[in-house]
C-alpha cells in the first residue's frame, strides 16, 4: 500500500449512516476490480452497516440560453423602420454605432446588446414574419403611388 493515491470518488455521511457516491463511480467499481473497486471495498468493510447512496447530480436551474441567430444590422434597420417612432430609434442606432467606434468597443456586440435592451421581447423569427407582413401590406400603396405618377407623366 506504499504509495497508493486515494482519490475519495465516495464520501462517508455518519449522520444518515450512508456511502455516497455517484453513478459512474458505483459502475466503475461494479466491474469487481482496479483502483475505485478497492477504494469502494475498504468503506464498505469499515462500515458495513451503511447503506450505498448515488449523489444527486446537480441540475441547472437557469433557461436555456436565447441565440439571436440571423440578427444583424439589416434586421436591426429593417425592424427599427417599422417602428411607429422609427425616426427617433433609428438615430439612437446611429449614436450606438458611432459609440462603439469612438471608445474603440467592437461595433456588432455593443448594437447588438443597446438593440436588444430597447426591444425587451426581440424574437428574431417573429421580427421577420412582422416586417414581411409590414412589407405585404405596403404593396398596394406603392401599386397606387406608381399608378399615380403614371397618371401624372402621361
Amino acid at each position: 500500500m506504499a504509495n497508493q493515491k486515494m482519490t475519495g470518488r465516495f464520501t462517508i455521511n455518519f449522520i444518515e449512516k450512508q456511502i455516497i457516491g455517484t453513478k459512474a463511480s458505483f459502475d466503475k467499481a461494479g466491474t469487481g476490480k482496479g483502483e475505485i473497486y478497492e477504494e469502494l471495498a475498504a468503506k464498505i468493510a469499515a462500515h458495513p452497516d451503511f447503506e450505498l447512496t448515488v449523489k444527486e447530480q446537480k441540475h441547472r436551474s437557469n433557461k436555456t440560453k436565447q441565440t439571436y441567430d440571423g440578427l444583424n444590422f439589416a434586421l436591426m434597420e429593417q425592424f427599427i423602420a417599422i417602428q411607429k417612432d422609427s425616426d427617433c430609434i433609428m438615430k439612437e442606432y446611429d449614436a450606438a454605432k458611432k459609440m462603439a467606434k469612438n471608445i474603440g468597443s467592437s461595433v456588432y456586440p455593443f448594437v447588438k446588446k443597446w438593440f436588444l435592451n430597447k426591444f425587451k421581447s426581440f424574437d428574431v423569427a417573429t421580427a421577420k414574419t412582422t416586417i414581411s407582413d409590414y412589407n405585404t401590406a405596403q404593396i398596394p400603396k406603392l401599386a397606387l403611388v406608381a399608378e399615380t405618377e403614371m397618371d401624372k407623366a402621361s
